[in-house]
């Protein structure tokens, strides 16, 4: 359901890392000099589109380069059914890149002293259970609170079509036994990122899905971005699809109240760019907390 990353984020758009050896004729490779802006559109272009074949599912891509648009196309079927085009200003379920708005959140939060990096989560979520262990707001972010990951826990996944709220979800996984104490080790877990929407819900007052859409994808413009609500009309939404056998089939149905602030946003390339860009500037959090944001997870047994 989610990738994983053990920095709070991570650059948005990483479509591409292709070494400039790799694409060039061996007579340029001697020479070390990078292709063209046009050479590299090209040589991608012929890439993907034998990648991404006409006839299947497919993929937008979006490649700058020094802040420059080089590549912007479709590629392949964005419904395989109704053989519609995939387009590049289509919206994708962005799975785990969705804990990158989540962490910038919840950085925003603390910078109008709302809460802090080591509150005790208890301190927003008084009813949650922490085993006699202090679990921190910065413990859930690094994915070193040792809380369980509920995404194959047989509770959750008996469930896994039903829409759930907030509650019911952190019910699915909080009487679980910690993995570890809280510092002394990393394990991935969406459970952890679950629990910091709840806090920003607390600390804010506003949904976490209002957080997102108002305070993040509005003010940076990313207008082709949402909180994933299947009911909803989405323009643009892509079809998701799993490979077989002998093709591919249409996803799995998941209720996305289900990967809530650990992965049920939906966004473009376009909107990605817009994202990754902000990271370098102060337009949503100083310059000093974004690299914090970056800053790996040292854990208190070394």
């Amino acid at each position: 359901m989610f990738t994983q990353q053990i920095n709070w984020m991570k650059a948005s758009i990483l479509l591409l890392l292709i070494p400039w050896m790799v694409l060039l004729p061996l007579g340029a490779q001697a020479q070390l000099t990078a292709p063209t802006d046009a050479d590299l559109a090209e040589q991608l272009d012929a890439m993907l589109a034998a990648v991404f074949p006409d006839d299947g599912p497919g993929a937008a891509v979006l490649v700058l380069r020094d802040g420059e648009i080089i590549l912007r196309r479709g590629y392949g079927l964005a419904n395989v059914e109704l053989s519609v085009p995939m387009a590049p200003e289509m919206v994708f379920r962005l799975g785990s890149v969705a804990k990158q708005f989540t962490a910038m959140a919840i950085l925003m939060l603390v910078e109008e002293g709302k809460l802090a990096l080591d509150d005790d989560i208890t301190a927003y979520l008084p009813d949650y259970p922490t085993q006699g262990q202090t679990i921190t707001i910065e413990h859930l972010l690094t994915h070193t609170g040792g809380v369980k990951d509920l995404e194959f826990l047989p509770a959750r996944l008996a469930v896994e079509r039903n829409d759930l709220s907030v509650e019911e979800l952190i019910a699915l996984f909080k009487d679980e036994p910690l993995d570890f104490a809280p510092g002394t080790a990393w394990s991935y877990s969406n459970s952890g990122y679950i629990l910091l929407g709840a806090i920003i819900e607390q600390a804010s007052g506003m949904s976490y899905a209002d957080f997102v859409q108002q305070r993040i994808f509005t003010p940076l413009g990313m207008i082709h971005s949402y909180y994933d609500d299947p009911t909803q009309l989405m323009p643009g939404r892509v079809a998701g699809y799993t490979q077989t056998g002998d093709g591919y089939a249409n996803a799995a149905y998941m209720s996305m109240t289900q990967p809530y602030a650990a992965g049920a946003l939906a966004s473009s390339v376009d909107d990605l760019a817009k994202w990754d860009a902000a990271l370098y500037t102060s337009k949503l959090v100083k310059q000093s907390t974004l690299r914090r944001m970056f800053k790996s997870v040292v854990l208190t047994n070394g």
